[in-house]
């Protein structure tokens, strides 16, 4: 019988990943997509001592001892989603819910030329967006201002711009508009920039057997830039340090084939 050779496996890695971010306990809150990751690199660096022998002209190679290992990964996400911004800002999210309640007599002190943003305050910096019916009056509530010759507004973004040579100068005004219903996601930065979480890879592969991952304890810090406005002909992409750790219980890293029967 000839000799039996191993067959080369090619393989050409696809699949989705998974986050399981740990809460403040350090418990997992269950799974959810990344949405799709171009890349998710894994790269290990050991540290080695040498010793080499002294018994010769030729100080030769005796004996090595890894002392050691450092997983980590980078991950390339262009999911451009709210919860790719949080995860990346390393943000809290909530839910604003805008009520459809008039507001009447909102001071603010404007400039000719300048734009303002309805609703703005300390609680709520965004500021109201979605509004109709917005007026414009003198501090005292008395005189009103024409839309289009004296302000101007965009109902969408809840802004109002103050226009220049109208019958509105420097001083207090009277803002008042008509928010629209809804809600939406609003997000808040805080001191923290890495978060702990497990990651698994659900393979998919274009060519190759399909590989799953699991990794159970990883800290994850955004990298990189994010471009917030930009003239390329390119869509935004994201990217995230990942140092893959060993827990108490656990290996750091699984890999599993699928079961056949």
């Amino acid at each position: 019988m000839p000799i039996s050779h191993t067959k080369t496996e090619l393989s050409a890695p696809r699949g989705r990943l998974r986050l399981d971010i740990m809460n403040a306990l350090e418990e997992l809150t269950g799974e959810e997509e990344m949405g799709n990751c171009p890349a998710f690199v894994l790269t290990i660096d050991s540290e080695k001592a040498e010793e080499f022998s002294a018994e010769s002209a030729a100080s030769e190679l005796i004996g090595t001892l890894t002392g050691k290992v450092k997983r980590t990964a980078k991950i390339t996400c262009n999911n451009m989603s709210m919860a790719t911004y949080q995860r990346f800002l390393a943000a809290t999210s909530e839910v604003v819910v805008q009520a459809a309640v008039a507001v009447t007599g909102e001071l603010r002190t404007v400039v000719p030329g300048k734009i303002y943003q309805l609703g703005q305050t300390a609680a709520n910096p965004i500021g109201v967006r979605n509004v109709t019916a917005v007026t414009v009056k003198s501090e005292d509530g008395t005189t009103p201002y024409v839309a289009g010759e004296d302000f101007n507004v965009d109902p969408e973004t809840g802004a109002v711009q103050i226009v220049a040579g109208g019958a509105i100068v420097a001083g207090v005004v009277q803002f008042g508009y008509t928010p629209v219903a809804g809600s939406y996601t609003r997000l808040k930065t805080g001191g923290n920039t890495s978060f702990l979480s497990a990651i698994r890879v659900v393979a998919d592969n274009a060519a190759g057997s399909n590989k799953d991952w699991y990794m159970p304890r990883c800290s994850l810090t955004p990298s990189g830039d994010l471009p917030i406005v930009s003239n390329e002909v390119e869509f935004v992409k994201v990217e995230f340090d990942v140092d893959v750790l060993k827990s108490a219980n656990a290996e750091a890293v699984y890999v599993g084939g699928r079961p056949v029967a």
